[in-house]
């Protein structure tokens, strides 16, 4: 109690002692004094010169005679003084604040306005993605990938399938922890289909995308993506990124290997279980139960292999997927 103010346990022992006995606080009763706290005389006249300090103890109108003074005037004392310092922190500490505000917001203010004509810097995601929509890829796009808790996406508005279906050269490097996600398969599945170039790596550093090998997006903090991006276009700058990429590529492994990939003429093993149900009369819900997916992605199984064959319906997708021999 009142540590930081100087008043211990044993000053408050002392102060005690003297307010149970108060003859004791005569100068002439030192000895009696220390015996009566098992301390040595130079501890007790340490312990009362500090007491005086504190203005617990004060003389009395007789000469050579100290007294305790009452205690809820002593530590009314102690708490207002405590609470004059609190308050003169409080006040340093509410100025302090307000100057580090000017501050960042000065800071931050440079920051958001700083662009030149090798690097932006856009605050926020909702600058950034208004920036990353205004991009227009002509030959290429490399993406370095960082893993996420919810992956969120459909084939009607995932946005690289108009850039596949362009031919432009689409590179997607993901960490391995990426396909233990949910849909995480099915997303790398999915692109692959569309003919996009996957690669797994036991981890990835940052996100990283670069675009036509003129410009490199990075996230201004590596480890939060929600602060914004740095868009590069400096050669040197962009350089380094590739060559960040390609060693992170080159290690990659490829998700499917072994797997018989040929969107055009064959189907997936998950498309050959989905037209087996098909066959046996299963419903949408059914099946999507039976696959581990969702209702929206057996549905865009059921386009996809109907465009393939050119089927009208189910039923006419069941007979053809029969002629091709996909199913028994």
């Amino acid at each position: 109690m009142f540590d930081s103010s100087g008043l211990t346990e044993d000053l408050l022992t002392l102060y005690r002692v003297l307010l149970q006995q108060p003859h004791l606080g005569r100068a002439t009763r030192l000895d009696e004094l220390a015996t009566e706290l098992s301390w040595t005389v130079e501890q007790t006249s340490n312990g009362l010169q500090q007491l005086r300090d504190l203005g617990f103890v004060v003389p009395s109108w007789i000469e050579g005679v100290e007294y305790p003074l009452d205690p809820a005037l002593t530590f009314g004392r102690l708490a207002a003084a405590r609470q004059q310092e609190i308050d003169a922190l409080n006040e340093q500490l509410r100025s302090d604040q307000l100057a580090a505000s000017r501050f960042t917001a000065d800071v931050t203010n440079f920051l958001a306005q700083r662009t030149t004509g090798e690097v932006e810097i856009l605050e926020g995601r909702e600058l950034a993605n208004q920036r990353m929509q205004r991009f227009r890829l002509e030959k290429s796009s490399w993406g370095m990938i960082q893993d996420t808790s919810v992956i969120q996406w459909s084939p009607d508005s995932f946005p690289d399938q108009k850039h596949l279906e362009r031919g432009i050269e689409m590179r997607y490097l993901y960490p391995e922890s990426f396909l233990k996600r949910p849909r995480g398969r099915e997303l790398l599945e999915y692109v692959a289909d569309l003919g996009g170039l996957i690669r797994i790596s036991p981890s990835t550093p940052f996100r990283l995308i670069i675009f036509d090998s003129k410009t490199a997006i990075m996230g201004i903090d590596p480890d939060d993506n929600s602060v914004g991006i740095a868009v590069h276009h400096s050669r040197a700058v962009v350089r380094m990124a590739m060559e960040l990429f390609l060693s992170y590529w080159d290690r990659g492994a490829d998700p499917f290997a072994g797997q018989q990939r040929n969107p055009g003429g064959a189907i997936s093993a998950q498309e050959r279980e989905f037209l087996r149900l098909l066959v046996h009369g299963a419903t949408d819900e059914q099946v999507a139960r039976k696959l581990g997916v969702s209702l929206r992605t057996v549905r865009r199984i059921a386009a996809k292999l109907s465009e393939q064959v050119g089927a009208s319906g189910r039923f006419e997708l069941g007979v053809r997927a029969a002629q091709r021999g996909w199913v028994d």
